[in-house]
């Protein structure tokens, strides 16, 4: 007589589960679209599990596949399986309920644990979290006293630190400190234990704080607009750059924010007059159709268009990206487009910023190099040399005077998201004599 009780169901919360990583390996979709679909699940529980799945999804497979999981147990729906093995595993360390599917794999725990420590599996330590102060509602020294006054303690550098150094510095933080970010004012930077608590902090709801990577955060501090300018953010929402722009600015100028989608412009909206922008002017709009009579007197524009996206560490993948080449030439051309409209529209422009949250050379050096050609009025101004030469990832040296200007933000050296930035300037008749 089988020692299984048949009658017990599965968890909801676990068949819910299951089915999101069934669809998305089957049908290539996105995870977290589909967790948007699930409007009746616990949204928060649901994105742990599927994150520790795609964090962890060679050595989870592996081992079910050692130790003949699915095999022996062929009636175990293989997306249940994983969803399982990864909570059981990776996730609370236990299981809810008395249903089969779940005593499965309870009783194959301890052959799991020992197929995964026989990979020398070592597990990737998260990057860290990292806080930028709302300058618009809070200051520098309000943060730092309510921090010392929660018992934080900050980690001091010296003034005159390394950028290995301090790398070093960021990778030994002990769970109840911070340190004050070498590059980007304003940031703070924490132990990656304290991720959800500070998501779920009342300075993060109340917009004094925002969680932003200090990767985007490049953006901002090379455009480097003074109070008073005029800005033109051409892809804007959903927010965060914008609103860092307000707060380099002083909140004082004028920002133009584009965006073309209606869903993603709310969120724009939303975002910088909860952050207390008073000088963000936010426009429903293509930016291909913008130009001086919208946005009249722009002296400083932020390009940061539509890209694959392979830089970002929080993407959810259950399955081998491969490079799609197709992809890459559309998107390539998107970009092409939208940087020389930036060049060749704002007649006062002085400054421009390119980012992409790509990785992939056919977004970012080719971009860069195509733009240029096709207008002589700018000039590549060194990324490395306006942060203080305090940084060391730079673009491909394949590109002569193009790569050593461009900036890279690497995830496994630099501890941040994978983002590309570029900085032109527009040449003056002085310069071009």
């Amino acid at each position: 007589m089988s020692k299984f009780t048949h009658s017990v169901k599965v968890p909801t919360q676990y068949k819910v589960t299951a089915k999101i990583l069934k669809t998305a390996i089957e049908k290539q979709k996105s995870i977290k679209s589909l967790i948007f679909e699930e409007k009746h699940a616990r949204v928060r529980s649901l994105q742990a599990v599927l994150k520790h799945y795609s964090d962890n999804r060679g050595v989870i497979d592996s081992a079910i596949e050692e130790t003949g999981l699915l095999k022996e147990n062929p009636n175990l729906d293989a997306a249940l399986g994983k969803v399982l093995v990864t909570e059981l595993i990776f996730g609370r360390g236990q299981l809810n309920g008395e249903s089969r599917p779940v005593q499965t794999v309870r009783s194959f725990k301890d052959r799991l644990q020992t197929a995964i420590k026989g990979a020398r599996f070592e597990k990737k330590e998260p990057n860290p979290r990292y806080v930028r102060i709302n300058t618009n509602l809070f200051s520098l020294a309000d943060a730092l006293e309510y921090l010392a006054s929660d018992n934080w303690r900050r980690k001091e550098l010296d003034a005159e630190i390394s950028y290995t150094d301090f790398l070093a510095a960021v990778r030994t933080l002990e769970e109840d400190e911070f340190i004050v970010d070498l590059n980007v004012e304003g940031v703070l930077i924490f132990h990656h234990t304290t991720r959800n608590y500070w998501a779920c902090h009342d300075l993060v709801y109340s917009k004094k704080f925002i969680l932003q990577n200090k990767a985007t955060c490049l953006a901002a501090e090379l455009l480097a607009p003074p109070p008073g300018a005029t800005v033109l953010d051409m892809c804007a929402a959903p927010g965060m750059k914008t609103l860092h722009l307000c707060n380099v600015m002083k909140n004082t100028g004028r920002i133009y924010a584009v965006e073309q989608a209606r869903d993603r412009y709310k969120a724009l909206c939303d975002i910088t007059g909860e952050a207390g922008c008073q000088i963000v002017t936010p426009t429903l709009a293509d930016v291909l159709t913008i130009g001086p009579e919208q946005c009249p007197d722009v002296e400083y524009i932020l390009v940061d268009p539509s890209c694959s996206g392979n830089g970002m560490q929080g993407r959810m993948s259950v399955c081998d990206e491969q490079k799609d080449d197709k992809r890459l030439f559309k998107l390539a051309g998107l970009q092409i487009k939208i940087l020389c409209h930036a060049m060749n529209s704002f007649p006062n422009v002085k400054r421009i910023v390119y980012c992409t949250c790509s990785l992939w050379k056919e977004e970012n050096e080719q971009v860069v190099q195509r733009c240029l050609q096709l207008n002589p009025s700018f000039k590549l101004l060194n990324g490395k040399k306006a942060l203080r030469n305090k940084w060391q990832n730079v673009g491909d040296k394949e590109y002569p005077k193009i790569g050593k200007n461009c900036l890279y933000c690497l995830p496994d050296h630099d501890l941040t998201d994978g983002i590309f930035l570029a900085m032109f300037e527009k040449i003056n008749d002085d310069d071009q004599n």
